[in-house]
């Protein structure tokens, strides 16, 4: 080689120096600008759409309030429906990690759904954040964090209290024929029996089930009944019941989901009596609930209608939270750990993580739908503060 092209070799190598020194940090940091991508997998349709859809609407609303940017990234959202099927469920959260590339999935919402996606989603180990409360069983991978219940911890809790605190002996079961119904009501059978009381019957109602008389009617009287039921369906339930004149003589124990605010309406009369377990009712007198209630209000022109809205909006707060620790890093190596970290004020009240249990420290309400105003509403009948995770 000549020393003219040694020259030029040597300017070359210096230029593609200088540009390596100048990209390789950009590559480095580039998941900085680049969008933040949020997969929401959902149950859009089916017996809990419009719960879902409420979800969504407090997931968008924070969003919105911090003009859809956490830590200088920008946000986009990819929703899909699994419509609440196992295998849809997989083939959506499948598109969207391995097509849509998303950084964190929201979702699913139905315990069966995600029992069919959790090990799919342990293999490829992107962050993960259910739609609801979800039992151990459904949440095995390290890359899954609960914000919200333990399904069985839930149960159990009303069951304890169903025996201490209201005094009943017996109790039928009538649940819906899903993994959350199905755990949360083998929750509620423990805690009712470790109190002294007998559940006398239990009835698994497959989703969707259009009749509900055939399974609410010749249950044994003078006992209780205990319902985890979703949606569309818990109305059909408490309506039914209600024909059958057993509101007041077999009264309902429930947890938040069977007779969530969103379905009171709906319910009208025939839910009043109601014992249910919750962590959160949208008359919650604290001032995040307050400003909470107040912007969805003013966004949506209408009031949020129960649990779920609330839970959409601190799904987000939590993701918003952990972004800004780790300074926008959303590789799940460094985003993870932030999540479990988050210390929050959301409208459900304070809201930390046991990092090992993966599920939230939570203050649970005992509530009894009364009638106020001519409306079903909330009664607060006791509170159990601070409650750590099984």
């Amino acid at each position: 080689m000549d020393r003219s092209s040694q020259r030029r070799s040597l300017g070359l190598g210096f230029v593609a120096m200088m540009i390596m020194a100048f990209v390789v940090p950009l590559a480095a940091h580039g998941q900085g600008t680049a969008p933040f991508k949020i997969g929401v997998l959902a149950s859009l349709t089916g017996s809990v759409a419009d719960v879902n859809a409420g979800q969504i609407n407090g997931l968008k609303l924070r969003l919105k309030q911090v003009g859809y940017q956490i830590a200088g990234r920008k946000v986009e959202l990819v929703i899909e429906d699994d419509a609440g099927d196992p295998n849809t469920g997989l083939s959506k959260a499948q598109k969207l990690i391995e097509r849509d590339r998303v950084d964190l999935v929201i979702g699913p919402f139905l315990g069966h759904v995600m029992a069919a996606t959790q090990d799919y989603f342990g293999r490829k180990g992107v962050p993960v954040l259910p739609l609801v409360g979800q039992t151990p069983e459904n949440v095995k991978p390290a890359n899954i964090l609960v914000p919200s219940w333990n399904s069985a911890q839930l149960g159990r809790m009303m069951g304890e209290f169903a025996a201490a605190k209201l005094g009943y002996k017996n109790a039928v079961i009538v649940s819906s024929k899903y993994s959350f119904g199905t755990r949360v009501s083998e929750g509620f059978r423990s805690g009712f029996a470790a109190g002294g009381g007998t559940v006398r019957k239990e009835v698994y109602v497959p989703l969707g089930t259009v009749d509900w008389a055939p399974f609410v009617g010749g249950l044994p009287e003078g006992t209780a009944i205990f319902s985890a039921v979703p949606g569309a369906d818990a109305i059909k339930l408490v309506k039914t019941r209600h024909e059958f004149g057993q509101r007041d003589s077999m009264p309902l124990l429930a947890p938040i989901s069977t007779v969530d605010g969103m379905l009171l309406p709906a319910m009208g009369e025939a839910a009043v009596g109601t014992v249910a377990v919750t962590h959160y009712f949208e008359d919650l007198d604290i001032p995040e609930n307050t400003r909470f209630v107040e912007d969805y209000r003013r966004e949506y022109g209408k009031p949020p209608a129960g649990y779920y809205e609330a839970l959409g909006y601190t799904i987000v707060q939590i993701v918003e939270a952990a972004l800004k620790a780790t300074g926008g890093r959303s590789d799940p190596a460094t985003l993870l750990p932030a999540m479990k970290s988050v210390d929050i004020r959301t409208p459900q009240g304070r809201l930390r993580f046991d990092p090992a249990k993966r599920y939230p420290y939570l203050d649970y309400y005992f509530v009894k739908v009364v009638a106020k105003g001519g409306k079903p509403a909330y009664q607060i009948l006791d509170v159990a503060r601070n409650v750590r995770p099984d």
